[in-house]
């Protein structure tokens, strides 16, 4: 499936030299390049890349529907054209809504490419979001995550549409098994936005805590294991996943579908951002009140300040991995694991893998 960063731009220029040029200078600072000679080659990288921007030479205005080409091949529907032009060339003429920059690139150039997709310019205080709002950071997300998966449908659907007669099969069940699963990242945000405000909601009332903690699941070593058997199946890594769970028998306080939540996104989580062939553990040993699971992985592992970073419903490693979802699966595990009186947390290295540890109080009982 193709994915988006936000450090990826397409490059549309006919001239060998000075497209190389103005690679060179994306590259140098800190930008992803695909580099297109005419409109036929722009079209087959947005089949399977999704460009951020599209940095074009002035003589491609005058293709004529030069968006609705690329829109119809993938390309995201709110990504900007940005024209390098210079003095001479008269821009005037056009009445498509194009952004401008100077050629040759300069630095004002490429500040104003950075500060069209979000992304910090060198010299400036990026905005923080404060660690003790997740609403906030939430409500900055979310949009952004509602608009992806919808901007993948609406270009692959009409690359469908306009091609209908012409695509074969094969094309067909490509293409629609893009939008099917840009939709189901679709859901999963929705589900996943839908549990995080039911959790803050009921985590204001005592009420409905108490409540919560009277359920009980009676095995909960068998929902774990269909859920992680279940995950590590979709990542095709049944065979790097090893369990050792010890609670055969042991009740736990809290609902079989909570629990399945929490192991689901941990495990997708520890599955995700680490290699395949690399072990992914998940342990469980019981106490005389607590149970307490720890889900290792190798992975890619996370930075001191990701680790602090965690209540502030944060998404990690968005630039260099294109993760699946908004980052509220690891919050959503956290508040479920705390409102149930249990206690959770993450131990982790950069490169050297994530540790996750959680309790869960037993039943009482009867």
């Amino acid at each position: 499936m193709a994915t988006h960063s936000p450090r990826t731009i397409m490059l549309l220029d006919a001239d060998k030299e000075r497209r190389s040029e103005t690679a060179g200078i994306l590259i140098e600072n800190g930008l992803s390049v695909l580099v297109a000679a005419d409109v036929k080659s722009a079209q087959a990288l947005v089949r399977h890349h999704r460009p951020s921007a599209v940095v074009l030479d002035a003589d491609f205005l005058h293709v004529p529907d030069l968006r609705q080409k690329l829109y119809i091949h993938g390309l995201n529907v709110d990504t900007p054209f940005v024209v390098l032009a210079d003095d001479s060339e008269p821009l005037a003429a056009t009445s498509v809504p194009y952004g401008v920059i100077s050629r040759p690139l300069t630095d004002a150039g490429i500040h104003s490419l950075l500060a069209i997709q979000g992304l910090p310019v060198a010299g400036e205080v990026p905005p923080t979001v404060d660690a003790n709002r997740p609403n906030a950071s939430l409500l900055y997300a979310l949009p952004h995550e509602y608009r992806t998966p919808l901007t993948d449908i609406i270009g692959q659907a009409s690359y469908m549409h306009g091609h209908a007669r012409t695509s074969s099969p094969d094309e067909i069940r490509e293409v629609s098994a893009e939008i099917l699963s840009a939709a189901r990242r679709l859901l999963r945000v929705t589900d996943n936005f839908l549990m995080y405000a039911q959790i803050e909601t009921l985590s204001e009332s005592p009420m409905h805590i108490e409540r919560m903690r009277q359920v009980t699941t009676s095995e909960p070593a068998s929902v774990m294991y269909d859920t992680i058997i279940q995950r590590a199946l979709a990542h095709d890594r049944q065979n790097d996943v090893s369990l050792a769970l010890d609670v055969e028998g042991v009740p736990l306080a809290i609902m079989e579908q909570h629990l399945d939540k929490i192991t689901t996104e941990l495990i997708d989580n520890a599955l995700y951002f680490s290699r395949q062939g690399t072990p992914v553990t998940v342990s469980a040993t019981p106490t005389s009140d607590m149970v307490t699971f720890t889900i290792r992985d190798h992975g890619v592992g996370m930075q001191e300040q990701e680790l602090m970073q965690i209540g502030a419903y944060r998404q990690f490693r968005r630039r260099s991995q294109e993760q699946q979802g908004i980052g509220l699966g690891l919050v959503i595990a956290k508040r479920l694991v705390e409102v149930h009186g249990g206690t959770f947390t993450v131990s982790s290295a950069l490169g050297m893998g994530t540790s996750v540890t959680f309790t869960l109080p037993r039943a009482k009982a009867a």
